[in-house]
């Protein structure tokens, strides 16, 4: 079972298409958080550890076998503190995937979660996450903006400087020209397992899952 955790802002959906790719070869969990897509009325979480309690339970009712744990930008740290506890309580994930995220040891250096609303709308646009039909349209990004701030909260304010080394084999992906993580912070992920490190370099931003989502995914595949 692969769980696949969420960028700020994404919702479940971001992984709609991974379960048909993988044609039933790996069995696909994308983990949906409050606030988003059809829980849009629920409350979304604004602290990462009372998420993790929450989400810790969830994985450990449903993981009989194998697992592994994807995760993109805010999910990155996510999966990481995830397989912490989990390995914590005997579990071993088969691999955790780390996608356009920085170590947990580099605070986010333009951090803009605390700004005034209409800054933070402004700033919302350096991020390729927010569509471009939510920025453009003021009502929409109304709606939207608690899930947003609650999520730029527990991802911005996210900081453990000690870091612990994990038992799990660990791949890091990034994107060529993404400047929230780029090569250099991707390879720091080497240092967060005493297993095998893989990394991988695509072409594009922060997103670049958007356009190469197929060799992503053969990837993934190949280290499962």
């Amino acid at each position: 079972t692969l769980f696949c955790l969420p960028f700020a802002g994404g919702g479940a959906s971001a992984y709609n298409q991974w379960a048909k790719k993988m044609q039933g070869k790996v069995t696909v969990c994308p983990v949906q958080l409050p606030g988003r897509e059809e829980q849009i009325m629920e409350k979304p979480y604004i602290d990462m550890s009372v998420m993790l309690d929450d989400l810790e339970e969830a994985v450990r009712k449903v993981v009989y076998g194998p697992y592994a744990l994807w995760g993109h930008s805010m999910g990155g740290k996510i999966a990481y503190e995830l397989e912490k506890r989990l390995e914590a309580a005997g579990y071993t994930a088969k691999c955790l995937f780390i996608s356009g995220s920085r170590v947990p040891s580099i605070p986010e250096p333009n951090p803009i979660y605390h700004l005034p609303d209409e800054e933070f709308k402004r700033e919302l646009g350096r991020f390729e996450g927010t569509p471009k039909e939510v920025l453009e349209n003021q009502e929409l990004l109304d709606f939207f903006l608690p899930m947003l701030r609650a999520d730029f909260t527990m991802d911005e304010t996210y900081y453990d400087k000690a870091g612990i080394v994990l038992h799990t084999p660990i791949a890091a992906f990034g994107g060529e020209k993404d400047g929230e993580a780029d090569e250099s912070a991707i390879l720091e992920w080497g240092k967060y397992t005493d297993n095998d490190f893989n990394y991988r370099i695509f072409p594009g931003g922060h997103f670049y899952l958007r356009d190469c989502e197929d060799e992503v995914i053969s990837e993934v595949m190949r280290l499962l």
